[in-house]
Order: C-alpha cells, then structure tokens, then sequence
C-alpha cells in the first residue's frame, strides 16, 4: 500500500478550511493525519488542509471530504494536490459535487498505487 500526501485547498479558505481540518480529524482512520498548513499569501500559495493518506485510507478521506461538502450551505469547489511519498510526480484534481466522489477516489487509488 502506497501512501502519499493530499493538500486541499478551498475556495473563499479561511474558516472554511478549518472547519474541513477538523471535520476530517474526527474520522479514526485520518486522526493523526490531518493538518492545517497555512502559507503568507505573499508566497502566492493558497492555505490548504494537508492529510496523509494511503491506497487504503483514501475511501475514508473521499468519503469524508464529501460529506463535508454535501453539508455546505453553498456547493464548494474544492481542488485536490496528490504527492506520492517519495516520488516528484503530482496528481491535481479539481471537484465539488457528490457526482465527483467515485471518480476522485478511483483517481485517488490508482495513483497512489501506479508503482506497485
């Protein structure tokens, strides 16, 4: 099982990737492996929720993550950064919607898993 690093980033941020850090701590599977990074905006990176995820995990983390948002007032877009622990390569994803979930999840797996 292959792990890796996903960063979210939010549209609007601020308290809304707050309230998504601590929505995703309260899974025992992600507990642990949740953290709110927050850059200067002068860097030009956006503040993002950073989870440590694997292959295995990542059905919580999705199922999670879309929760969250199906719980929104307003439908949140969200964009998703995928690092493979010791590899360069990233998987970026941009989703929102229920509809979305199967997909990042299959997305998500398959790309954490594509060296083994």
């Amino acid at each position: 099982m292959t792990s890796g690093i996903v960063a979210i980033s939010v549209a609007g941020a601020g308290d809304e990737l707050r309230q998504l850090a601590a929505w995703l701590r309260d899974e025992d599977e992600l507990r642990g492996r949740v953290r709110l990074a927050e850059v200067s905006p002068r860097a030009g990176i956006d503040d993002s929720v950073v989870v440590a995820v694997t292959s295995g995990s990542a059905e919580t983390f999705c199922t999670s993550l879309f929760a969250w948002l199906g719980g929104r007032e307003e439908a949140e877009k969200v964009s998703l950064r995928i690092k493979r622990s010791g590899n360069t390569d990233e998987l970026e994803l941009d989703c929102g919607t229920a509809a979305d979930a199967q997909d990042v999840l299959t997305a998500v797996q398959n790309f954490l898993d594509a060296d083994n």
